[in-house]
């Protein structure tokens, strides 16, 4: 231990007596270890711990599988499914639900409609969490008509409610009823399923009594039996699917159950991304272990004739292997230490950026687990980059060094490693650039897909309508008619209409139809696609393109024909070189449809995300299809943010208890849709900058250490009559040779791992060749400026001087 503390002392004053290398080598290694520490903080969070729920491995999302109905493997359950599950299920304890809602809560302050869900009564049990005040639902009140009772999230309660512990039992007006608050969820407590709920109630009270089996709108969620496993879970499931088929032909035939892990459901599609961003810092920390280990042969060159001494008073190899190892851990310990301290600051910068569909962001802290990787990550690097140095400087040749003098004997001692370390430099910051250009690339493809409308200079906002102030289909529509005809009259706005789903959104709504004249489709076959209501004016608003017949007009009244207008995909999949405009087509009850005609064909709209396909879409007139829950839109003049105060006076002017909520310009929505994107772009073009700059800094002190060292060799040359521009090619030569054979590997190594990118590139190919051109052009550029200044330097070498030094 003593040796140890005598060693370590060493190592420090050595550090001290050379500021400059120490504030180089300590920053390159904090940068490096901070962006890993940093990166893996969020991995941890999102990815490797457990969910923080009871026995959490047990519990699974349960779909609908439509695959062999030609649609997807995750389909919402409708309720009547959900029931059948829970009941007749072997493989699990309990099977819950839950379905959004959105009502308006109304009291002392402005109206305000909250993010709420109903859940089945015993999902909180499910989950093994309690609500810290009061108490959980009980089966009574998971019934049609049942009580009215809510449970409050503690960010709501603390909000709206002062953290008052006397709010249980206190009657709140939410959407125009009265609710009683029976209890409070904890602080930590997390719903598995996004946005965040703030409010709940039980599941069957908020389902629509004609929405049963045919109606997709649930989450399901089920716990396993301690003596189950998932596969015999997955089984039992199969098995139940294929009853429900034979007793429900019509609504069940063609479909199956998925089961998914509920860790791999809420954070599955955002593993690619992570580790593809933990690939990329590690590279960057190879990089700098790279740059700091050329500096430690730098220094181990002028201390040759320090380590002679030490051998020649008897240390051993291993004795000076063992000093210069312990300065390399003490500079990658406190390079750790202030990369520690860099990782706090980059790990709430991270949150600040993140996306809201980031799973688990209010988890990310770093934790114990964090501490250890930190520990791990600075004492592996401290070993990586001085090893190398440490086993050159320990091989000294002591007759020549101490005859020599100092330094003299090492002119080209650890070239050929320094250059190989270059090499490597180049090659791994090629693969970090060029991940970063595909990123590039794939984000401005994306960026130009066309989204079927024209989002500059739209204000949009959700107006929710509670039933029980609107009974009746016929006053949500003269409502919407009124707001309409009022917001077109403010100044600056140029149209204005109304949808119950807004593009871009990530929700739609589908329904099953039939076409008149064809054959009705077998059991499982069903034809379906995605629809909305619209106002009058909502595809001029939007800046949707009319392609045929016409769309919605005043004259398409409540009681007047039945009418729709179809997107493009829509009429190009179902009738194919046919017009479908004047077709009909019939929606509701497969026993007695309603038969609308297709009066219009409009053109495609990206509902879910810019980069998912076009998916068939019908419009009905909001006049014959109300709905209490829609959004408007405003083409106005200039900022539309402006005339968000005057619609909610509008708003108010009509009904002072409806809340204007999400308020957005759909630029906003547009630039949400490709927030995580965006978000992973800026991180790569981040690790790839870092990553260039240490590149540069490397070559430069390889060619400018090589230049000190040749400095006797470039005089005589000089002396003999070769002109400037001759050394200045000779010095170039050495740099861009290095940097070449690094963009060749780094080529190669670029073409192997950017494969791993495909999920996170759009219409771009991993091995997109104009790509890694720019990239590799503009590395090599940058290299041969890192070259330019010490090559500038060697042609202003005097060669008598140079001689009479030597």
């Amino acid at each position: 231990m003593d040796k140890f503390i005598q060693d370590l002392r060493y190592a420090a004053r050595s550090i001290i007596k050379n500021p400059s290398f120490a504030v180089v080598a300590i920053a390159a290694l904090a940068i490096g270890i901070g962006a890993n520490t940093a990166i893996f903080s969020v991995i941890n969070s999102v990815l490797l711990k457990p969910l923080p729920y009871n026995d959490p491995q047990k519990l699974v999302m349960i779909w609908q599988d439509h695959r062999a109905r030609g649609g997807p493997e995750q389909e919402w359950p409708t309720p009547s499914n959900f029931k059948d599950w829970r009941d007749q299920s072997r493989a699990f304890d309990h099977v819950v639900a839950m379905v959004g809602w959105g009502p308006t809560l109304t009291g002392d302050s402005d109206p305000q409609d909250l993010i709420a869900a109903g859940v089945s009564y015993d999902t909180f049990a499910t989950l093994g969490v309690q609500p810290v005040l009061g108490r959980d639902f009980r089966e009574e009140e998971d019934k049609a008509g049942a009580e009215r009772v809510v449970i409050l999230s503690n960010r709501l309660w603390k909000r709206n409610f002062g953290s008052d512990t006397g709010v249980i039992g206190r009657s709140i007006a939410l959407s125009g009823e009265s609710f009683t608050v029976i209890g409070v969820m904890p602080e930590s407590f997390r719903f598995p399923i996004k946005p965040e709920p703030e409010l709940f109630r039980t599941v069957i009270p908020v389902i629509p009594a004609g929405c049963q089996r045919d109606c997709s709108v649930l989450r399901v969620i089920g716990r396993i039996k301690s003596d189950a496993t998932l596969e015999s879970a997955r089984a039992d499931m199969s098995v139940l699917a294929a009853s429900l088929a034979q007793l429900y032909p019509d609504a069940n035939t063609g479909v199956g159950s998925t089961i998914v892990p509920l860790k791999e459901q809420i954070v599955g599609n955002q593993k690619p991304m992570f580790f593809a961003l933990l690939g990329a810092v590690g590279l960057v920390l190879l990089i700098a272990c790279a740059n700091v280990a050329n500096l430690q042969l730098a220094r181990a060159s002028s201390r040759e004739r320090e380590m002679a001494i030490r051998a020649a008073l008897g240390a051993g190899r291993s004795r000076i292997v063992r000093q210069l190892m312990t300065e390399s851990v003490l500079l990658a310990a406190t390079g750790g230490a202030l990369g520690l301290m860099l990782a706090y600051w980059l790990v709430d910068g991270l949150v600040a950026l993140s996306p809201p569909g980031i799973p688990r962001l209010e988890e990310i802290r770093i934790d114990s687990r964090v501490l250890l990787f930190t520990f791990s990550t600075a004492v592996l690097t401290g070993l990586l980059f001085g090893l190398a140095p440490a086993l050159r400087g320990s091989r000294t040749d002591l007759g020549n060094t101490l005859r020599e003098g100092k330094g003299s004997s090492g002119v080209y001692r650890g070239h050929k490693l320094r250059a190989g370390l270059v090499v490597a430099e180049v090659s791994l910051a090629l693969v970090v650039m060029t991940a970063a250009g595909l990123l590039v690339n794939s984000f401005v493809r994306l960026l130009s897909v066309d989204p079927g409308f024209k989002s500059a200079h739209i204000l949009t906002a959700s107006i929710v309508m509670p039933r029980a102030r609107y009974p009746k289909d016929e006053q949500a529509r003269q409502f919407h008619e009124r707001l309409l005809d009022r917001l077109k009259a403010l100044p600056d706005v140029e149209s204005a209409g109304a949808i119950l789903n807004l593009p871009l959104n990530g929700n739609n709504t589908d329904t099953n139809f039939v076409i008149e004249g064809r054959p009705r489709p077998a059991p499982g076959q069903r034809l379906a696609a995605w629809y909305s209501s619209v106002t009058t004016g909502y595809f001029d608003c939007m800046g949707i393109k009319l392609i045929r017949g016409r769309g919605f007009t005043d004259q398409d009244k409540p009681d007047g024909p039945q009418v729709v207008v179809v997107s493009e995909s829509f009429a190009r999949r179902f009738f194919g070189d046919e017009d479908g405009v004047g077709k009909r087509i019939g929606t509701g009850r497969d026993d007695k449809p309603t038969w609308r005609e297709i009066v219009g064909v409009v053109g495609d709209v990206k509902h879910f995300a810019l980069e998912l396909d076009m998916r068939p879409n019908m419009y009905f007139p909001h006049s014959q299809i109300s709905s209490r829950r829609m959004s408007i839109v405003l083409r106005v003049k200039g900022d539309p943010r402006k005339l968000t105060n005057l619609v909610r006076a509008e708003l108010n002017g009509i009904d002072n208890q409806l809340a204007l909520s999400s308020v957005q310009t759909m630029d906003e929505i547009v630039s949400s849709s490709v927030a995580t994107q965006r978000f992973t772009l800026l991180l790569f073009a981040l690790f790839a900058v870092i990553a260039l700059l240490l590149v540069i800094i490397g070559i430069y002190g390889v060619i400018s250490y090589a230049v000190s060292q040749r400095t006797h060799e470039l005089g005589i040359r000089m002396a003999l009559g070769a002109d400037r521009s001759s050394v200045l090619r000779l010095v170039l030569g050495q740099g861009m040779a290095l940097s070449g054979a690094g963009v060749g590997l780094g080529l190669a190594v670029s073409i192997a791992l950017t494969r791993l990118m495909r999920s996170l590139l759009f219409q771009v190919s991993p091995t997109d060749v104009l790509t890694f051109s720019v990239i590799s052009l503009f590395l090599i550029t940058a290299a041969l400026v890192a070259c330019l200044i010490p090559a500038r330097r060697a042609t202003r070498v005097d060669p008598m001087v140079a001689l009479r030094c030597e």
